[in-house]
């Protein structure tokens, strides 16, 4: 039988963490062109950027780490949201930032922060412990969490 993919393209957790990683970087480039057409709101657009950043890459860890440890469903509906945060905040960047899209900007960083809260309950339970890698994802979670209600309090 021949083999299309190399074995290292074949890896689940690595499309999961990929999938993740592509949706944060397009997202991220379209608020980064949002901060060309919105100048008003560029304090705030700096607000999504850094989540995005935060959320996607600790997102993709955990993840990875999820499916790794052999928590495969909460691998899958860690990507999910995170990529459908990533999604909504895509929308908002291209669209026209009034009330919807601050909705959508904030709604999108808080799909962020339920993944990574989703995520580092993956982690806790799979290795019973706390640890270094539990408590980054916390303080994200938490950061996250902070970002999404100063989104919100712009909601005109």
């Amino acid at each position: 039988m021949i083999d299309v993919l190399p074995r290292k393209l074949r890896s689940t957790r690595g499309w999961l963490a990929g999938a993740v990683v592509a949706t944060g970087a397009v997202a991220w480039l379209a608020v980064a062109w949002a901060f060309n057409t919105s100048l008003d709101y560029s304090g705030y657009l700096g607000v999504v950027v850094i989540s995005v950043i935060l959320g996607s890459t600790e997102v993709a860890y955990l993840a990875w780490r999820n499916w790794t440890d052999g928590e495969r469903t909460l691998g899958g509906i860690v990507t999910a949201a995170a990529s459908l945060g990533s999604l909504l905040i895509l929308i908002a960047a291209l669209g026209e930032l009034g009330k919807q899209g601050f909705v959508a900007l904030a709604s999108g960083v808080g799909l962020l922060g339920m993944a990574t809260a989703v995520g580092l309950f993956g982690v806790y339970r799979s290795t019973g412990k706390s640890s270094a890698v539990t408590l980054t994802a916390m303080m994200i979670v938490v950061g996250l969490a902070y970002f999404a209600s100063v989104l919100w309090a712009a909601v005109p």
